[in-house]
């Protein structure tokens, strides 16, 4: 349990920022830009449409302008300032989002709704999320807290839906456009380029590109200098056809493909013992097929089918400090088909059914090799995960959106999920299966034209993986556990949300138990073997606000409070954040040119656990606060050209994210230059 001292902090951290979003709220506003008076619209919190401001969900999202307007090369950077993410990179070809203090292969992410997220995922930061080129991305929804009720296993922390662009508009009898776009920083002496092309024939569209990017050392700020070894090289592409034959269909074919070259996991060679670790190759691509239909025969109010095929490629080459003539390559081939259903259903005036299944399955093609580069002599080894393994997992799901009454509304929902795995490791054929029925209540109550109490339960669970059950196994050192059964979590939370054409806010708290944790133990003198032995409560309160003083003047910022403990022993859980957050002020001077100003912040943490007291990648006593000085400019000087300036880090301060194995930039200019050819 989590004693009095801590609720007494925590409570005055929530009295802190109800405070301040009261006081965002009671400033005097001018007019708005029209566009400005729509509230968002969110799908990924309860997978139909729904005003952000009328989900019950603690839901952030970044939409297109902003996506545009960030300057980012990196997907994970779009994500940084983000109310309740925070973004812990290991190197600097990986970015990782904490939510609500977990972290990797416990927070799902999705593309376009597939799972990114696959049986190979690894127990805490992970490079994937960097994988998807952000020159595809149209805007990305952040799911806080569970959503296993809806998207099933992994979805502990919260979903990641990045949400890529395709084409909306169908001018008869059609129109062409190119877009061509360079990006350099001067951190890294980064380049990229992107060419993309966009168009439509009658009711036939598409949307397409390719993208180049080379990486150099990093510099970080005060004396850090020059990180090594940060630099790397990636390739590009991607097309997405989509043919709508009347105003209820539309299919939707997309692939794309990003191949990262060299990648080096800075902090195993800095702060660890190897004298080279790169991830070599770093191949992700995904390919699928969607069918989305309104007013279906009469019986599916709506419906989405979709097939994909999703394919991971990670290498692993290693040298250590101890033995500098020997060179481990391995190659982990990780090949996942899916197919997923959605259908919706208005029942008289008070309900809406949204219901489906998903079915995934990993096809495992592994490889590991010793060479010894004295002599070129190469022999093999025992891959993590054996050659030929498979992983499949599927489920169905139900959820019923109820109109109580003109204020109140509750949305109920459930899932079945089933999972198993089998491989073959040496002369041991070893496989499990599990089950998991899960659950979820959400509610909203409509207190006052601008404001909605929210609020909610929900479960959540993690299904033990390849990682889980494979990982190290050998029979010497450790044993496999044929008896792992999900990780899962009971999450409480409740909020409110306000909002007006010229102001929008929200303040949430959440309470959350984890349960059958895995976790490596010793079982016997020398022998280790994954349990279901740890329990966890994470709490915290995560709060946003953007106002516009006029037409011109806005301003915004959020902050995020996590706290972790282990049930058992009372001491801090891994990985916690600290407390963190932005804030931000901008000024559109006209339509065509606007300027902000924005800090990111994070306070000290000291609160570390056993494990984060021996993770080199916090330094001793812990990881130092921050507050950084940005400015970024868009200016628009003809129809058909933009350029994005942004000067990072202006007091080039040294900073890292908790957890991080690499230190952030220092000073860096950042420029974007986009020329439309029609």
């Amino acid at each position: 349990m989590i004693s009095t001292r801590s609720y007494t902090v925590l409570l005055c951290k929530v009295k802190i920022l109800a405070q301040c979003l009261a006081l965002a709220l009671s400033f005097p506003v001018g007019s708005v830009h029209a566009a400005d008076a729509e509230p968002e619209v969110v799908v990924t919190a309860t997978r139909v449409e729904r005003q952000l401001f009328e989900t019950p969900h603690a839901v952030s999202v970044i939409g297109d302008r902003d996506v545009s307007e960030s300057n980012a090369s990196r997907t994970p950077d779009i994500l940084s300032g983000t109310e309740g993410v925070l973004i812990q990179k290991t190197n600097v070809g990986g970015g990782a989002p904490y939510i609500r203090g977990l972290i990797g292969k416990q927070v799902l992410i999705l593309v376009d709704g597939v799972r990114l997220n696959n049986s190979n995922y690894r127990y805490g930061p992970h490079q994937y999320l960097n994988t998807i080129d952000p020159g595809i991305v149209e805007r990305i929804e952040v799911v806080r807290g569970p959503a296993s009720v809806l998207y099933g296993s992994d979805a502990l922390g919260g979903v990641i839906n990045v949400i890529t662009k395709r084409r909306t508009e169908f001018p008869k009898p059609g129109k062409t456009g190119w877009m061509g776009q360079l990006h350099a920083e001067t951190a890294d002496q980064q380049w990229t380029a992107r060419a993309q092309f966009e168009g439509n024939i009658g009711n036939f569209g598409w949307v397409g590109g390719v993208s180049a990017k080379t990486f150099e050392d990093l510099r970080g700020g005060g004396e850090v200098g020059v990180q090594t070894p940060t630099r790397y090289d990636e390739l590009g592409g991607d097309i997405k056809f989509n043919y709508r034959p009347d105003s209820k269909q539309e299919w939707i074919f997309a692939h794309q493909t990003t191949r990262q070259y060299d990648v080096p996991k800075t902090s195993e060679v800095t702060l660890g013992s190897k004298l080279k670790f790169n991830y070599e190759p770093q191949l992700r691509s995904l390919s699928y097929l969607e069918y989305r239909a309104r007013d279906v025969l009469g019986v599916f109010d709506g419906m989405k089918l979709n097939l994909s095929f999703n394919r991971q490629k990670e290498g692993e080459e290693i040298i250590a400090r101890s033995a500098p003539t020997i060179e481990t390559r391995e190659i982990t081939d990780v090949k996942t088909s899916g197919i997923t259903g959605e259908f919706t259903n208005k029942v008289g005036a008070t309900h809406r059914l949204a219901y489906g299944f998903d079915y995934y399955t990993d096809s495992f093609d592994t490889e590991k090799r010793s060479i010894d580069l004295t002599t070129g002599v190469a022999s093999d080894v025992a891959p993590g995960t054996p050659d030929g393994a498979k992983y499949t997992g599927w489920g169905i799901y139900a959820q019923d959106e109820i109109v109580l009454s003109r204020r109140i509304e509750v949305i109920a929902g459930v899932r079945y999920a089933h999972f198993d795995a089998k491989g073959t490791l040496g002369a041991n054929a070893l496989s499990f299966s599990g089950d998991k029925l899960t659950g979820s209540l959400h509610g909203l109550y409509r207190m006052a034209p601008n404001w909605n109490l929210v609020g909610g339960i929900a479960q959540g669970y993690r299904a033990p993986n390849m990682e889980d059950f494979f990982g190290r196994v050998d029979f010497v050192s450790e044993i496999p556990n044929t008896q792992l059964h999900p990780e899962k979590s009971l999450n409480r939370e409740i909020g409110v949300k306000y909002y007006s054409p010229q102001t929008s806010g929200d303040i949430v708290l959440f309470d959350a138990d984890y349960d059958d944790l895995i976790v490596r133990t010793t079982v016997s003198p020398g022998i280790k073997q994954r349990q279901n032995l740890k329990r966890a409560t994470i709490r915290g309160v995560e709060a946003g606000v953007r106002h516009a003083f006029t037409t011109q003047w806005s301003a915004g910022g959020n902050l995020t409070y996590t706290r972790g403990e282990d049930k058992d022993t009372q001491q801090p859980l891994q990985r916690i954040p600290p407390l963190y957050g932005v804030v931000r002020a901008r000024y559109d001077l006209t339509s065509t040119q606007w300027y902000e100003v924005y800090s990111n912040w994070a306070q000290k943490q000291i609160r570390l656990s056993p494990e984060d007291l021996t993770d080199t990648r916090i330094p001793s006593g812990g990881t130092p606060g921050y507050a950084t000085l940005n400015l970024r400019a868009g200016f628009r000087p003809s129809r058909d050209q933009e350029w994005l300036i942004s000067l990072e880090n202006i007091g080039n301060i040294q900073y890292k994210t908790h957890g991080s194995g690499v230190y952030a930039s220092g000073l860096n200019l950042a420029v974007t230059w986009r020329s439309l050819l029609k």
